[in-house]
């Protein structure tokens, strides 16, 4: 069994400003489409830099890739981990809404972080919550490569299955270089983590 993702304060601050800079810059921000965003800025991030954006674990679920601890947050009637950044809104035909409650702060961004959001924004920003669904399964997207290499591609696009624990790999993104890269940015994440 894994153990869980612990968040340092500066974890949370990152991810509920990363939450905020969509809210305030994408029209009518859905819970899903919000999740999406949020998988292809760490995609984009670990293709460009061979570094996490924010350092999330994204499980393979039928419409993963989720980052189970933002869905579990977004999904309650009232955000935990996220309380001071964003504000989901359910509506009656049961989609969620998010919104931000507090202005954007780039204290935790670097310029190729803020560079990287306006691109994924840029690109992905448009497109509906079942699109970017439809992208992230693209066939050699991360989210197929597991669920094929793990045996459940077939049960969870026959709705046989909704959610696993199967981790996302992201080293299917990368050459040989990339991975050590992401490898040694990973170990310096978690060395770092335990002196805070």
């Amino acid at each position: 069994m894994s153990q869980p993702h612990i968040y340092t304060k500066d974890d949370i601050a990152k991810i509920g400003n990363t939450l905020v800079y969509f809210a305030e810059r994408v029209p009518d921000l859905s819970k899903t489409k919000l999740l999406k965003l949020v998988y292809l800025l760490e995609e984009t991030s670990i293709r460009k830099c061979a570094r996490p954006f924010l350092n999330l674990d994204f499980e393979v679920w039928k419409l993963g890739p989720v980052a189970k601890d933002l869905f579990s947050d977004l999904s309650s009637t009232e955000q935990y981990m996220l309380k001071d950044y964003i504000r989901t809104h359910p509506e009656e035909e049961g989609r969620t809404y998010v919104s931000a409650i507090q202005d954007f702060e780039d204290d935790e961004f670097s310029d190729t972080e803020l560079s990287i959001l306006d691109d994924v924004i840029d690109k992905f920003g448009h497109l509906t919550a079942k699109e970017l669904v439809g992208l992230t399964h693209s066939p050699h997207s991360p989210w197929t490569m597991t669920a094929k290499q793990e045996g459940v591609l077939d049960d969870l696009l026959n709705e046989r299955v909704i959610t696993t624990d199967f981790k996302i790999d992201f080293n299917t993104l990368l050459d040989e270089k990339g991975q050590e890269a992401y490898a040694q940015h990973l170990e310096y994440l978690n060395a770092s983590k335990s002196l805070k």
